[in-house]
């Protein structure tokens, strides 16, 4: 990862420095941001506030404090207690800091609180923060069938229907209606449905939409990567303060941060085919599994549901 300007400031100030100092990060940032260092050599976060922060609960080798000011603001400080984590905490704090810019006539404490709960879910992930592979391929294949959404509600319903991040049942729930995704690539016979809930929608219509995603070359004139849809769809949101903002925890949540790494994996979009779960669809339900049976992975064969495809395009 090349070196990211929190990291540069923080070693500006262990430079200039021999004991505890500040530095705001950003002269026409318009809330109050500044990174320091501590006597333990610990890298530092303060955000200050006019308003009071509610305790919070530590996370994963960052501490949180709040202190009152002499003039009666209250400073915020999160205290990086394992320095192997240095680059980790960076993204946290720039990602505060940039995606607050604009911030407006939105709290900016309450901003701040809920981006953190986001990055909470992150740094309790494994040490390896990283998305794998299939990991990558499944939240692009979300992310596309999330623009189809936003076109079909608008940005706000497309957004707070994206639901997989947070372990639904279904990747998208909205209405009486669930949309179930799986990302293969060209040819695929098979997909795995995760549990029997998958694609049982009670009380929902489902659709399972596939998406065809195949490897591209760097120089791919219609390829994409991770990073690349994701900053296309924040443009999509932009004049959707809301949804943008959720739009961003969600991807934390589901364990993205931009990342040089995601460059490299580039793809095409081939396709999707939509197929109607109904009345007859090759499925498992709850209610016909056996008495003590529960959370069954099965491999759902494509050429079963033929007669269920509802809409089928290719790129």
């Amino acid at each position: 990862m090349s070196m990211t300007k929190c990291l540069s400031i923080w070693q500006s100030i262990k430079l200039e420095s021999s004991q505890s100092a500040f530095k705001r990060f950003d002269a026409v940032h318009p809330l109050d941001f500044y990174l320091g260092l501590d006597s333990e050599d610990r890298n530092l976060l303060l955000f200050v506030t006019v308003e009071e922060p509610p305790n919070q609960l530590d996370m994963r080798a960052v501490r949180l404090k709040k202190i009152p000011r002499d003039d009666g603001r209250w400073s915020l400080l999160l205290i990086l207690e394992d320095s192997r984590l240095a680059e980790l905490f960076a993204l946290l704090c720039e990602d505060l800091i940039e995606h607050s810019r604009h911030i407006g006539k939105h709290s900016p404490l309450g901003f701040v609180l809920k981006r953190l709960n986001s990055w909470r879910h992150f740094f309790e992930r494994s040490e390896n923060t990283l998305l794998t592979l299939n990991e990558i391929r499944g939240l692009c294949g979300e992310l596309v069938c999330l623009e189809l959404l936003i076109d079909k509600v608008g940005s706000s319903e497309a957004v707070n229907a994206w639901v997989g991040p947070a372990g639904a049942n279904q990747d998208f729930q909205f209405g009486s209606s669930a949309w179930e995704v799986k990302t293969v690539r060209p040819g695929a016979e098979t997909v795995i449905i995760a549990s029997e809930r998958q694609l049982d929608g009670l009380d929902k219509s489902v659709e399972l939409y596939v998406v065809e995603l195949s490897d591209a070359g760097s120089n791919s004139t219609d390829g994409f990567n991770l990073n690349s849809q994701v900053s296309e769809i924040r443009n999509r949101l932009e004049s959707d303060y809301k949804a943008l903002s959720e739009f961003n925890n969600k991807l934390l949540i589901a364990g993205y941060v931009q990342h040089q790494k995601y460059e490299d994996l580039v793809f095409q979009l081939r396709g999707f085919t939509r197929y109607a779960v109904l009345d007859g669809f090759p499925l498992l339900r709850k209610e016909g599994l056996p008495i003590g049976i529960s959370n069954v992975s099965y491999d759902l064969e494509l050429d079963a549901c033929i007669r269920f495809i509802t809409e089928q395009t290719s790129f």
